[in-house]
């Protein structure tokens, strides 16, 4: 598909986006149409005291479009200026998701256990229902990542690890040859597919259709939030039924529903015929039990629709994730190429006397230290924390936040000199030096958020998932790092590149591949 040459383009996993405003001319008319209620609008809701921060990208007199796609092109040089010009205060931006406070690093402690302020509040539109499910009150999808995965089961780490042998497997080959892959594609096809073992059991996880159908949820949400977003609040409520992205999303629930419906209808006729029998219901490791037992708790439905909902939010979190941690560090590890084979050692002599388990993993110090120093140079977006107010909030600088207001969080501090030594540089010793320092023993750890680290979140919002997450990343990267060997392809560029609010490894990127010869520790065995 040929694309408009001026619209500023990205990737994401081996594909190509372009900012839809130039892209969608079978809507552009309802821009036209709302433009002067756009205006009016951004005018009446806004408030003195967020007016008179420091602006970076005003909007346009009759639409913020053009200053949105500037940022989507161009937020890292935009961001990186307003460091410059407004050093330890908020300013205010344009971002792709729209108007936002940017608050400074040093007000991260105002906002970490804010009632006041929610991490996330989702379009209530028809087909972000999964996106509205996370966003609970009740919090019932944190309440079931805490229960069932802060402490993976030995049973999960060992299908987790039998899915890994033959991802790996079907994708990269048991040649001794190097193959040349792009690193994007075989990653969006890794990830999901752990994922999927881990929360559809054995019956679904490789199910073809059951993985084309939540990639493509993923990407037309991505792609649907945006174009959502070019949008004042109260008019998305009518162009989501004619944008294209929205469309796709509504088709891909029905079509995840149809897939899902025979599986629970079986386990829910194996459970009945059991109790009718007088034996005790046969008991399911995945997510689906999980969500029927917390759902029944809560006095909700368990169904078709809302089982659907939940799988699919738990397989976007998970991709959204740990694709993006996984591929930053295959390709950080393989440009610091001094630390492979060190990294490789210590998971050899950890695994031939541990086993693949919680215990080996804590112990695995080095390579815990190397993703972290991943995650600090390379976050999932360089601004974050992203909060809305709920409730008036004033900060300790004396800024009110009113009810309404957008916040976000400046990532620099993961780039303090005062705390990091060469802060630009990547360490992968980092966090094991760290561990030895006063109270480094835990603060250093992966899973652990603090003020000078905060990847995974920080406060009563951080990740609950990233227990999960780094169990995961561990157990393929075991598998990774014991039986490949991999290398840039010469000439590869591997900076990080800016597209709006996110802060995506180079999609470009491409590795030489193979398998190694000479394996010390049998995996399937362990």
């Amino acid at each position: 598909m040929s694309l408009p040459s001026q619209s500023p383009i990205a990737w994401q996993d081996g594909s190509q986006w372009v900012f839809p405003s130039t892209q969608l001319p079978s809507y552009l008319f309802v821009v036209g149409v709302v433009a002067i209620i756009t205006t009016f609008y951004t005018w009446t809701s806004s408030d003195k005291s967020i007016n008179a921060l420091p602006y970076i990208n005003p909007s346009g007199f009759f639409t913020s479009i053009g200053a949105k796609r500037n940022f989507w092109a161009s937020s890292l040089s935009l961001v990186d200026e307003a460091r410059k010009k407004f050093p330890n205060q908020p300013w205010r931006v344009l971002t792709d998701y729209g108007d936002r406070i940017v608050l400074p690093p040093h007000l991260i402690k105002d906002i970490r256990n804010e009632k006041n302020m929610h991490f996330l509040k989702g379009f209530n539109l028809a087909c972000f229902e999964p996106i509205l499910l996370i966003s609970r009150d009740d919090m019932m999808v944190t309440s079931i990542i805490k229960k069932y995965l802060v402490k993976p089961s030995v049973e999960m780490t060992k299908a987790l690890s039998d899915e890994s042998e033959f991802i790996l497997s079907k994708f990269i080959g048991e040649s001794p040859d190097w193959r040349e892959m792009e690193l994007a594609p075989l990653m969006s096809e890794l990830v999901p597919r752990l994922a999927s073992r881990a929360f559809l059991g054995e019956e679904l996880c490789r199910n073809e259709e059951w993985l084309d159908v939540t990639r493509k949820w993923q990407h037309s949400w991505l792609f649907g939030t945006t174009i959502l977003n070019l949008f004042p609040r109260p008019i998305r409520k009518l162009v989501h039924w004619v944008i294209p992205e929205c469309i796709v999303l509504r088709s891909a629930m029905k079509d995840a529903r149809r897939i899902i419906a025979p599986t629970l209808a079986k386990r829910r006729e194996m459970k009945e015929a059991a109790i009718a029998a007088g034996r005790e219901a046969p008991k399911f490791d995945d997510a689906f039990e999980w969500l029927e037992e917390e759902a029944a708790a809560r006095g909700l439905v368990f169904d078709e629709a809302l089982a659907t909902d939940f799988q699919v939010i738990m397989g976007f979190v998970a991709f959204h994730t740990t694709t993006d941690v996984l591929k930053q560090f295959m390709i950080d590890l393989a440009y610091h190429e001094e630390y492979m084979q060190p990294v490789r050692e210590e998971v050899i002599d950890l695994l031939r006397t541990e086993g693949m388990s919680r215990t080996s993993f804590y112990k695995m110090q080095l390579l815990d230290s190397a993703i972290k120093e991943t995650q600090r140079l390379k976050p999932i977006e360089h601004i974050m924390l992203r909060r809305l107010v709920l409730d008036d909030v004033r900060l300790s600088n004396g800024l009110l936040l009113k009810k309404g207001t957008r916040t976000l969080v400046d990532s620099r501090a993961m780039r303090n000199p005062a705390v990091y030594e060469n802060p630009d540089e990547w360490d992968a010793t980092r966090f094991v030096k760290l561990r030895s320092q006063p109270g480094g023993a835990a603060s250093a750890q992966l899973v652990s958020p603090t003020v000078n680290h905060f990847a995974f979140g920080y406060g009563k919002h951080a990740c609950a998932g990233r227990f999960f997450a780094a169990n995961s990343l561990k157990v393929i990267l075991c598998h990774l790092l014991v039986k490949y060997e991999w290398k840039l392809v010469p000439g590869t560029d591997p900076t990080p590149i800016g597209m709006g609010v996110n802060f995506i490894s180079n999609p470009t990127v491409k590795i030489l591949i193979r398998r190694r010869q000479d394996v010390e520790v049998d995996l399937t065995s362990i």
